[in-house]
């Protein structure tokens, strides 16, 4: 990742990652169960290309927040937020807990033979606790992306290159 290669980040900048992250994720989550809900009542392989769609999203996710998870394991030791350093404290639990929750979303999805509305519930409600899981980094970032700071702009514009050169 390209972010990686700067030799620092000051707090601005690494809200404008957290706020790169916070909305890829989102993005990708929300279009999985977007996919699902189109699915509802259909085999599986009955839709190929909304199925491979939803195998992207759903996949990406999970490199997502492994990126995330590389961005704070650079920065974040070397960063004191004036609130909601818990942001950067907990960022590995809540990564783990994230790809916990997809890793078995995901094994439902491939395991099941027909998409189902309770495999969509299911799917939604993992989806909304991996969101509640990170609203943090977007109540963080929000206030500086409103302000359009050009440091926080520019390190967002990065890492979102870096993500979706996934």
């Amino acid at each position: 990742m390209r972010i990686l290669r700067l030799p620092s980040l000051n707090v601005a900048q690494f809200l404008g990652c957290a706020s790169a992250f916070h909305d890829s994720l989102d993005s990708l989550l929300q279009s999985t169960c977007l996919h699902l809900s189109k699915l509802e009542g259909r085999p599986k392989g009955s839709a190929f290309a909304v199925e491979m769609q939803m195998d992207k999203d759903r996949y990406g996710a999970l490199i997502v927040l492994e990126r995330w998870a590389d961005c704070v394991n650079a920065f974040g030791p070397h960063l004191r937020l004036d609130r909601g350093q818990e942001m950067i404290d907990e960022a590995p639990a809540r990564v783990l807990t994230a790809e916990n929750l997809l890793s078995r979303t995901n094994r439902l999805i491939d395991n099941s033979t027909q998409y189902t509305p309770e495999l969509s519930a299911a799917c939604l409600m993992a989806c909304d606790a991996v969101r509640w899981t990170f609203r943090q980094e977007r109540e963080l970032a929000d206030p500086l992306q409103r302000l359009a700071a050009e440091e926080f702009q520019e390190t967002r514009r990065l890492f979102l290159a870096d993500l979706a050169a996934r």
